[in-house]
This record gives structure tokens, C-alpha cells and sequence, in this order.
């Protein structure tokens, strides 16, 4: 006799079929979950790194290296020109530029031209070099460089340099502005990157384990948004400041338009990366984590600060001499 092998009818295979994809739709959040776990303990480790080679400038120079540096002009930039500023932004070396050596990156560092502008041809290969130890691996806009000539009148006529984007930015302090220079800045009020200048360990006197050095920040979400571009000493590049401009006080981490994804400042609208003014709109701490956002501390420790952190309290941290009691993060 004959045995017949019973085959799968339709209903069960679609039965099958729909218990692999629970189970699919079951693990991918959890999958997700820990990529993004990885990606954010990774970017603790680059903040990590940072902390040491800052540390490691200040034991060479009994400095902090300088926020950014600049050169004073009779002539401002069309950026400036509306308030009359006298800043020519002749992009000099700023602090990630100067812990170069420190991060395992002296070749490139010894290729810079300091007798020129970032924005000079000559030190086109520098400011367009990726750098995964400036990346935050979560925010993929970092992909996408910064493609602007307007930031330095020396730039070669023709030539659109394309800039590299980073995710940390240095503090500056409450209401700080880059083109303000440091030693006339309130000292309550300053942080510990300064234009031309910087801090020094002893001027933290409200305390390294409670004042932030460098924080995470958004790389910016077109070719024209300067935020989180490496090596320009500007805010919102590489370089975080205070919190008074429209999109900035929504909290550490704000994830509304307003907050997020703000464009150049070419923009129509209200909110957007201030080139004018103050010089500190939608330049502080941002990240794409959920929850919160990473944040070096002066002792060299690195903290996730939450979304929900009391805002007061998150600008006492900003000041290396604010006398401020700061609470709880």
C-alpha cells in the first residue's frame, strides 16, 4: 500500500508566516535597543578620549588650549556686517584643532599650515578629514560636510571648502559669545574655552567634578548648517554657548523642530543658527539619544544628562566660577 506524505496547506504556512514576523516585530526593538546601547557607549568612550588629551594639553601647557582663535579686522564678514561687528573670521585653529597630537592624530596636525586660515587651500586636507573619535556614531548627519567659503575672507576665489563634522563642542559658558574676548567676559559667567584664551585647572574654582568642559552636540542637517563642524571655532561648530535665543530653552535636549533641526541662518523664520546678535542661538548641548545627552565634566568623567534635567541647574554647570550651588543632574 502506498503512503501518501501529507503536504503544508495554506492556512498553515500563513499561520508560520505570521508567528516569524511577532517574533520579528518581538526582537528588533530589543535589536535596535542594543545598537544603540553600543553606539552610545561609544560615544562616551570619544568623550572620554577628549577629556585625557585636554588633560594631557593642560600638563604640557599649564592651559587649557584656546576655544578658538581669531583675527581682529576694520572689515567684518557679510555675516557680521549688519551689527557693524569688526571680526574678520579668519578661521585660526580652535581647541579640537590643538588636542590633535593628544588623540592620536599628530601627522595631521603637523600638516597644518599656521601661518594661514583653516579656510586656506593649504589646509584643505585637514579640515576635510573625517574623524570617527569627534563622532557621535548615533547622529548620521555627521556624514555631511560643511560646504561654505564665506567663514575666512582669505579663502582662494573659487573654491567652496568642504568641512568635516564632529559631535562635541567645548563650553564657553552661560552667555557666551566667540566673539567676545575671554578676559572681558564676566568670570561668573565664563566657561573653560574662550576666544583666544582658555581656562586653567586652578580657575575652576566652583569645582571640576560639578563644571562642564565639553559637551555633546548635533552635527548640522545640510550642507550649509555649520553645527558640529570639527575644526571651526565657531558656535554651534565646535564650540557651545548660552541659552537666550529663540529654540534654545526647551531643555538639554529638545527634540521639536525649534530645537533640533535648525538650517544656516540664510532661513527664513524666526528660529535658526544665529549668525547675528548674541551669537549663542541653537548652540548648546544636543544629541541623537534617547533620553538625554553626554557631557565632560572637568575632572575628566563623562555624564548622561537627562531631557529632564532642571535648566537652571544645567547652566550652573557652564560656569567655572559662578559661586553657584549646583543640584542635582
Amino acid at each position: 500500500m502506498k503512503c501518501l506524505r501529507r503536504a503544508f496547506t495554506l492556512i498553515e504556512l500563513l499561520v508560520v508566516i505570521a508567528i516569524i514576523a511577532i517574533l520579528i516585530a518581538l526582537l528588533l526593538p530589543a535589536v535596535q535597543q542594543a545598537r544603540e546601547a553600543a553606539r552610545r557607549s561609544q560615544c562616551k568612550n570619544n568623550l572620554k578620549q577628549i577629556g585625557l588629551a585636554i588633560h594631557n594639553y593642560h600638563d604640557t601647557h599649564n592651559i587649557f588650549p584656546p576655544g578658538s582663535l581669531r583675527v581682529i579686522s576694520s572689515v567684518g564678514l557679510s555675516d557680521y556686517t549688519n551689527n557693524g561687528d569688526t571680526f574678520a573670521d579668519q578661521a585660526g585653529l580652535n581647541w579640537m584643532c590643538h588636542i590633535l597630537p593628544y588623540m592620536d592624530q599628530a601627522p595631521l596636525y603637523n600638516q597644518i599650515d599656521v601661518n594661514q586660515s583653516l579656510n586656506h587651500p593649504n589646509n584643505q586636507p585637514i579640515i576635510r578629514t573625517e574623524l570617527p573619535g569627534y563622532k557621535c556614531p548615533s547622529d548620521s548627519f555627521n556624514r555631511t560636510a560643511l560646504a561654505r567659503s564665506t567663514y575666512d575672507n582669505a579663502a582662494a576665489a573659487g573654491t567652496t571648502p568642504q568641512w568635516a563634522r564632529g559631535n562635541y563642542g567645548g563650553n564657553l559658558g552661560k552667555q557666551a559669545n566667540t566673539r567676545q574676548v575671554w578676559t572681558t567676559f564676566s568670570s561668573t559667567q565664563r566657561g573653560v574655552f574662550g576666544f583666544n584664551t582658555s581656562a586653567r585647572i586652578a580657575d575652576l574654582v566652583d569645582g571640576t567634578s560639578t563644571t562642564f568642559a565639553v559637551w555633546e552636540i548635533r552635527a548640522g542637517v545640510d550642507g550649509n548648517d555649520p553645527r558640529g563642524t570639527w575644526s571651526l571655532g565657531r558656535h554651534g561648530a565646535s564650540l557651545v554657548g548660552g541659552c537666550d535665543e529663540v529654540g534654545d530653552c526647551h531643555g538639554i535636549n529638545d527634540n521639536t523642530n525649534n530645537g533640533e533641526d535648525i538650517h544656516h541662518c540664510n532661513n527664513n523664520g524666526t528660529v535658526k543658527m544665529a549668525c547675528h546678535g548674541n551669537g549663542d542661538g541653537q548652540s548648546t548641548a544636543r544629541s541623537m539619544h534617547v533620553g538625554g545627552v553626554h557631557g565632560l565634566l572637568g575632572d575628566g568623567s563623562v555624564r548622561f544628562v537627562s531631557d529632564n534635567v532642571n535648566f537652571q541647574v544645567l547652566r550652573n554647570t557652564n560656569s567655572i566660577a559662578g559661586f553657584e550651588v549646583v543640584g542635582e543632574l
